[in-house]
């Protein structure tokens, strides 16, 4: 028998873990207990064991069982994510931010930004030069780049006397394909026909603390750099200024860190502050809540299968509203977590009232619930494991004989309704 139970069961497409199997004594004597007990109080029963009829039967069994399984996961902090923390930052044009890790221990729940001022770059603007002069002989020009505390030495070959446009748009490009964190560009200059090179740094710091300058190494000639007038600065890098909780802060960044977890840009500054909450991974959360679902639709997809391919559905239809029955009766709960109930009986999540309950605690309340849907859906998934025969029609042989005391149908419920209970309860 446990030969054609596994045979039948290689054919069903339900594919559950074994991570919650009976497997305690208390368990193991509980699942016994509860079948002796069903067999005290069942009628003998003949039933017509079709191999359609024992495909359907394995099928409830093992989906109500896939579905205690995923129930169970929702108890454990690492599979159901109530634990997990994420961020919401309430204006994202003015802050982002993003966990590094998921210690958040030493993060306050709630982090309150004001940005003041933005920390500036250093930005260096060339002197004009008329754009169709050829003013820069041919030759190669070298030079050094002193980028914070880093050196570089470069050569730049001007093989032909170009117009000095042509000439600064190829000497940008050079800088940006081999200088770093550093940005160079082309503008007009104070009169018509004239242009200038800008050079921009791609960090910020602190006033007066030059982030990047530029230096000829033949000295005496002119050099590239005294050529474009690269050392001339615009604009002196200056430090972003922000209230954290109402202490006044300053960083030489726009991106910066805190307590090695919480990654923070500032984006721009606003006299209104900007609010950091840890919240429960909604992601993560309705990801379990998502494979819970799928359980329970499948079994009630599995029903609903029988109904329409078999004569015998009348107890497949008793399944069905069973479980729509819970529904019904906890509909409040579910519809303030994102559950809602399609025609076919199955559950569907609105994804914008499943976060905002993911967050706010109200699905982790809805899956610890002693009295409410999940507990009540788990109490009815072990029952249907346990006797899946009542979702099939069977005819009725002999009752049992109440008169005797300790009378019962030995191994009827166990043979078809337990179906080997050690592996499989």
């Amino acid at each position: 028998m446990i030969q054609a139970y596994n045979y039948l069961l290689e054919s069903l497409p339900v594919k559950r873990s074994a991570k919650y199997p009976v497997s305690k004594k208390n368990e193991i004597r509980k699942v016994y207990d509860e079948i002796i007990d069903l067999s005290k109080r069942s009628p003998f029963y003949k039933v017509n064991l079709s191999r359609e009829n024992q495909i359907y039967t394995i099928g409830v069994k093992e989906s109500a069982l896939a579905l205690k399984s995923k129930i169970y996961d929702m108890s454990d902090p690492e599979v159901s994510g109530f634990h997990s923390k994420a961020i919401t930052v309430s204006n994202e044009n003015i802050l982002s931010a993003r966990l590094l890790n998921e210690n958040t221990d030493t993060l306050p729940q709630i982090i309150e930004f004001k940005v003041n001022v933005l920390a500036g770059i250093q930005i260096n603007k060339g002197r004009d030069l008329l754009d169709t002069s050829k003013a820069l002989p041919a030759g190669e020009y070298k030079f050094n780049a002193y980028l914070g505390d880093e050196t570089y030495s470069f050569t730049f070959e001007n093989k032909n006397r170009m117009d000095n446009q042509e000439t600064m748009n190829r000497f940008a490009e050079f800088l940006n394909n081999f200088v770093p964190n550093i940005h160079a560009s082309i503008e007009p200059g104070n009169k018509n026909n004239y242009s200038r090179l800008v050079i921009a740094s791609d960090l910020s710091g602190r006033f007066g603390d030059k982030k990047f300058s530029f230096e000829d190494v033949d000295v005496y000639s002119e050099g590239i750099a005294d050529f474009f007038g690269m050392n001339r600065i615009e604009q002196d890098p200056t430090c972003a200024r922000f209230e954290l909780n109402d202490i006044s802060k300053k960083t030489a960044t726009n991106s910066f860190t805190l307590e090695s977890t919480l990654s923070i840009d500032l984006n721009s500054s606003s006299e209104q502050p900007v609010t950091i909450r840890l919240v429960p991974d909604s992601e993560k959360v309705l990801s379990a809540v998502t494979d819970v679902l799928d359980s329970y639709n499948e079994l009630i997809r599995l029903a609903k299968t029988r109904t329409t391919d078999s004569k015998e559905h009348y107890k497949a239809t008793k399944l069905i509203n069973e479980l729509k029955s819970l529904e019904d009766m906890y509909g409040e709960e579910l519809s303030a977590c994102g559950f809602l109930e399609a025609e076919d009986g199955t559950l569907e999540l609105e994804e914008s009232l499943a976060i905002q309950a993911a967050r706010d605690g109200g699905m982790e309340s809805l899956f610890s619930r002693e009295n409410g849907f999940i507990a009540r859906l788990l109490d009815k998934a072990g029952e249907i494991a346990i006797n899946p025969m009542e979702y099939i029609e069977k005819i009725i042989v002999t009752y049992p004989d109440n008169s005797k005391i300790g009378f019962c149908n030995p191994y009827i419920t166990s043979m078809y309704s337990g179906l080997f209970f050690n592996s499989y309860c």
